[in-house]
């Protein structure tokens, strides 16, 4: 329930949903139960597999039953900040601004450029964040010119082609080790450039995860960057590599 937006799906198989002995048909009851009192709508279910829908109103959480468990989280709850943290058993989220329901949101990728009034849940202006997109579309312009006699993203491998000899390697994975606001993730988009990207925040900086989430990116919070680049720097002799730092 955490990771799942309002509005999205779950789907769940197992050999529970057609047991026939008691302990599993209690077991059963139990995870119906508990996946109403998080207002989750059972859509379907065919054979093993469940579908549930997590709901797109908030007055589903005030319309339960006062005992009905788990609780929704207090206000001091910080829903956006839960990493390296204990988890508490509630339901976190419902008084955040960024509780959308997918169906209210944009969709691909339009959703990429977010408006006014998202920014300003992460304290943003639109000229900073269109100054952030444009910055970033020029340094993978640049970048691509550099590297385009050493990479050939543009044409990707199909199954069975051997490998292109040396030097038409091919950049298919990016790791942007301080994504900020998912910019450079949203310039290779832009330039039609073939790649997966992986997000990395910081944890010692702001934390624009979510933002990079709702932009419909991939992302992490993690803390090699310094620790990474401390080895590269310790081996910098023997290592030849190259890093995009974000």
């Amino acid at each position: 329930d955490r990771l799942l937006r309002p509005g999205g799906y779950f789907v769940w198989t197992s050999p529970l949903t057609n047991a026939r002995d008691k302990d599993s048909q209690e077991r059963w009851k139990f995870i119906q139960s508990f996946a109403e009192n998080l207002c989750w709508d059972m859509m379907s279910q065919q054979d093993e597999t469940v579908v549930w829908k997590k709901t797109s109103e908030k007055t589903c959480y005030s319309s339960r039953k006062n005992t009905s468990p788990p609780p929704l989280c207090g206000r001091g709850y910080d829903v956006e900040t839960p990493y390296y943290r204990e988890l508490q058993n509630c339901i976190g989220g419902t008084d955040s601004s960024r509780w959308i329901s997918v169906e209210k949101r944009q969709t691909w990728p339009s959703r990429d450029q977010l408006n006014k009034k998202e920014l300003e849940n992460f304290g943003l202006q639109s000229d900073e964040f269109a100054e952030d997109s444009e910055s970033w579309r020029a340094s993978v312009r640049n970048y691509w010119s550099l590297l385009s006699p050493l990479i050939f993203s543009d044409h990707p491998k199909r199954p069975g082609d051997e490998d292109p000899p040396p030097p038409y390697n091919m950049l298919r994975n990016v790791l942007d080790m301080n994504s900020h606001f998912g910019g450079f993730n949203s310039a290779l988009l832009h330039a039609g450039k073939s790649v997966w990207v992986m997000n990395v925040v910081p944890l010692d900086g702001p934390n624009y995860l979510p933002l990079i989430l709702d932009r419909g990116y991939v992302g992490v919070m993690h803390d090699w960057y310094f620790k990474l680049l401390s080895l590269i720097l310790e081996f910098h002799d023997s290592l030849f590599a190259l890093f995009l730092f974000g």
